[in-house]
């Protein structure tokens, strides 16, 4: 009893001003958004009509005014204070604040689109993509892509020569070169001639919109490009992301030089997502047995990284190890190029890291679904066509909501340097992201939940042990080798799993 009222009569009074809880109205709204924003992909405009706009705020004010009706004091029976809530009125209430909240979400999702779709003029890159010769000058934004001898170079364009004259532009191209070893570097100012033509599908790979999500919107094909000079000085973002690129290739060339193939080029996979090292042949066989998710950047590995480290840290109290663990993250994300992948691997790592450490699963919940909204609402296409995107947040829900229940599955495998956790935490991804694979990419890897369940223990000693004695070999290269060595052995074992089980008759099923 509490000034007369007891608390049952309290929540009673709570639930007549407000009858539809905080988490309830946050998930009605993100539902709303993300299910607006994924219908849109089929009705993109850059403004949408003015009748809509209307209608969603007539809709709104009424049910505010309705809200505002019922919560009137002479809506009371006999004008008396009654604590007890009539069920039809507490129905309309919650019915009006749910319709607010529904046209709140869906107005930020015609937002958001109409904001992201881009009408292109004269002054933008693809109005000149019609397969002539074209020579443009701009920034390179990236890092190279493609595999060896073919370097893609993401530049960002700010003038174009066509007809003899120079026409200032804005628009990303990819450059392709083929002049062998990466000459250039993220900030350096170019000049390639080639042709310019839009990206067509190859197959059943949706090209177009894959460059899209980069926010590339032509290709310059068999191009010729040599530096131009430039008189003005870079942000300092732009000098950032170079040190940060500097510093991956000196990781990569050390880890060259500390392992052989193809250890060398699965340790680079496993810690910056660098793909360029591996044989057309190894890539085959992990998409074959299903560890490809192994070599990219995803929520998933820097949950496994965050693992680790809450192995190395067991000696601290729980809530001590967030500091470590965040730093970490936050290092690892700026290390290999802090992409936008890479960003989204880091932001499903940490809601991973968050859900360890709380426990409050109701609150990760929440978490998640407000990452996802900023994520859809800065970038659209990532909820279109963004596979990558679609599996981070697949993998945060596996690791959140079934890891802890496989936990006593693998109570065998010791804790020491988060193994028990990895491996639990990979095999709970790996369940929850399959349905995904399998619509993405038309084909089910029967030996994946084997070749996981082999590999998996694995991958944070090649992970860490790689990365420790790669850091070591700077100072003294002898201890460095000694320390990779069990880093080489996991490596090892990881590809042999991979070699076996692509042998396996129907190791793979097309769909």
């Amino acid at each position: 009893m509490v000034g007369g009222a007891t608390q049952s009569d309290t929540e009673h009074f709570l639930f007549s001003i407000c009858p539809v809880r905080p988490s309830h109205i946050s998930f009605t709204f993100i539902g709303c958004f993300l299910t607006t924003t994924y219908l849109l992909q089929w009705w993109q405009r850059s403004s949408y009509p003015l009748w809509i706009w209307i209608v969603l705020s007539l809709i709104g004010f009424f049910g505010f005014l309705l809200h505002l009706a019922r919560n009137a004091p002479g809506h009371m029976c006999h004008g008396e204070r009654s604590r007890t809530i009539d069920t039809y009125s507490a129905a309309c209430r919650a019915s009006t604040t749910l319709s607010m909240t529904c046209c709140m979400g869906i107005a930020l999702a015609l937002f958001s689109v109409s904001r992201s779709t881009h009408t292109f003029t004269s002054q933008t890159v693809p109005a000149y993509a019609n397969g002539q010769r074209i020579t443009i000058e701009g920034v390179v934004t990236g890092e190279p892509g493609g595999r060896p001898p073919a370097n893609h170079y993401p530049v960002e364009v700010t003038s174009l020569a066509f007809s003899g004259a120079i026409i200032p532009v804005s628009g990303t191209v990819l450059v392709e070169d083929f002049g062998g070893w990466p000459e250039f570097r993220i900030g350096d100012r170019i000049t390639a001639e080639g042709i310019l033509t839009q990206p067509k599908p190859i197959e059943d790979f949706d090209y177009p919109h894959y460059l899209r999500l980069q926010g590339i919107s032509a290709i310059l094909r068999r191009s010729t490009i040599v530096a131009s000079p430039s008189c003005s000085v870079p942000p300092v973002t732009v000098v950032l992301r170079r040190h940060l690129q500097s510093a991956k290739l000196e990781l990569l060339s050390s880890i060259n030089r500390l392992f052989p193939e193809p250890s060398a080029a699965l340790i680079a996979g496993l810690l910056t997502g660098e793909r360029r090292g591996f044989s057309k042949q190894l890539l085959e066989e992990f998409r074959v047995t299903g560890l490809t998710h192994l070599i990219a950047i995803s929520g998933t590995n820097v949950t496994i990284v965050l693992a680790i480290l809450g192995g190395c840290f067991f000696w601290l109290p729980l809530r001590w190890r967030l500091l470590p663990q965040a730093t970490a993250v936050c290092l690892f994300t700026l290390l290999v190029g802090a992409s936008a992948s890479v960003l989204r691997a880091a932001i499903m790592g940490m809601l991973g890291l968050l859900a360890l450490q709380c426990g409050r699963i109701a609150h990760t919940r929440l978490t998640i679904a407000w990452s996802a909204l900023l994520m859809a609402a800065a970038k659209p296409e990532q909820l279109w066509w963004d596979a990558g995107f679609h599996l981070s947040f697949a993998a945060v829900i596996g690791v959140t909501e079934l890891g802890p229940r496989l936990q006593h599955l693998f109570r065998r495998i010791p804790e020491v340097l988060g193994l028990r956790d990895s491996v639990a935490m990979t095999i709970a991804a790996q369940l929850t992201t399959l349905p995904i694979s399998v619509w993405t990419f038309g084909q089910i890897s029967l030996v994946a939940p084997l070749s996981n369940v082999l590999a998996a223990p694995a991958v944070p000693v090649a992970m860490l042990l790689g990365f420790v004695g790669t850091m070591i070999s700077y100072v003294h290269f002898a201890s460095g080798q000694l320390v990779a060595f069990v880093g080489y052995g996991a490596a090892e074992w990881i590809v042999g799993v991979a070699n076996v089980l692509a042998d396996v008759p129907f190791a793979t099923v097309s769909l």
